[in-house]
């Protein structure tokens, strides 16, 4: 029998394999903190330099960093770059031109040393702000505006041919993920600066968890047969400082009574997310922001996988054509959703 050597492969192939290979394995049923959705990108990169070259960039596109160690980790990664980048190595990457989506959970004041913390956010600012699409923890919301503050005393000066300067960030679409929300004290400093009131102004698209938790050992009707209840954090929100919001996207696990509580924290239970986009503008209604959006009812009712349903105001439903095991506790199904669809 002829024995099959991977080096006798020609390179163009050779490459299309490998990046195939290193593509994060977020669909996992497994949680992220037992199996790393990385683990196959890492080993690639660790071949050969060729290797890294093809799989770093799969890495990079969707960051996760839902601990406080994984920033810690994630900052030191770009310490070791900016070493590269100074010798001159062939193992420098500039990770904000990979970047496309990013996760930060909450992290520790200490993620850093004091004393580097300032090189630390300036190493980290143009990376956070590379990613078109940005989710953070509520308790990421300081980190947020230091790098807002580095990033504003760094843009560059506005060319004489334009009247505005572009803003020093191409963040489109915010997730506000896990943890307590802010207060108004805290809203308060994005919105009273210019920073920060620039930033809230260039969201597009928002999406936040909803943390609906039902009594999932009752009977209930499926979840698409009751309303869906909105954030209650959009009641105290300074929504109007979203001066080019356009979609608002709400994900919500869909379930059928009984399901094992300590199976949802525990094990994770494979069920398919319902999600929710309706337009801006229901939240900047006369009568106020609602508590709820009407269910899907009737002929609007969506029970096949993949399916959706459009309303006249532009309300879309859309059922996901795959189940995720989804875990209820910690924020892990939270973080699977995100990746897989927001």
């Amino acid at each position: 029998m002829a024995h099959f050597c991977f080096a006798d492969l020609p390179i163009e192939l050779v490459h299309i394999v490998v990046i195939y290979a290193a593509q994060p394995t977020f669909d996992q049923d497994e949680r992220y903190d037992r199996i790393s959705p990385y683990s196959s990108a890492l080993n690639l990169c660790l071949v050969s330099k060729i290797f890294r070259r093809a799989a770093l960039p799969e890495l990079l596109h969707t960051i996760l960093l839902p601990k406080s160690r994984n920033v810690t980790a994630f900052v030191q990664a770009l310490l070791i770059q900016e070493a590269y980048k100074k010798a001159n190595s062939a193992f420098q990457c500039n990770y904000a031109s990979r970047v496309r989506k990013m996760w930060i959970g909450p992290p520790d004041d200490n993620f850093t040393p004091a004393s580097e913390r300032s090189h630390a956010i300036s190493l980290l600012t143009p990376v956070m702000f590379a990613a078109p699409s940005l989710a953070l923890s509520w308790k990421s919301v300081d980190l947020l505006i230091e790098c807002l503050e580095h990033a504003w005393k760094s843009r560059p000066a506005t060319p004489v041919n334009e009247e505005h300067s572009r803003p020093p960030w191409k963040t489109q679409t915010l997730s506000l993920t896990v943890g307590n929300p802010i207060h108004r004290t805290k809203w308060n400093s994005l919105t009273d600066t210019p920073q920060g009131s620039a930033f809230l102004a260039s969201i597009c698209r928002l999406s936040s968890i909803t943390y609906v938790y039902r009594d999932y050992t009752s009977p209930q009707p499926l979840i698409s047969s009751q309303d869906y209840r909105l954030p209650d954090w959009m009641k105290t929100a300074p929504l109007a400082s979203f001066k080019s919001l356009q979609i608002v996207t709400l994900p919500y696990p869909r379930t059928q009574a009984p399901v094992s509580v300590s199976g949802l924290s525990n094990r994770g239970v494979d069920m398919h997310m319902e999600l929710l986009a309706f337009p801006a503008t229901v939240l900047k209604a006369q009568n106020g922001i609602p508590n709820t959006i009407d269910a899907f009812t009737g002929t609007e009712t969506i029970s096949s996988p993949g399916e959706e349903a459009i309303r006249s105001d532009g309300t879309h439903l859309r059922l996901s054509l795959s189940k995720l095991r989804w875990y209820s506790g910690l924020g892990y199904g939270w973080e699977k959703i995100w990746v897989c669809m927001l």
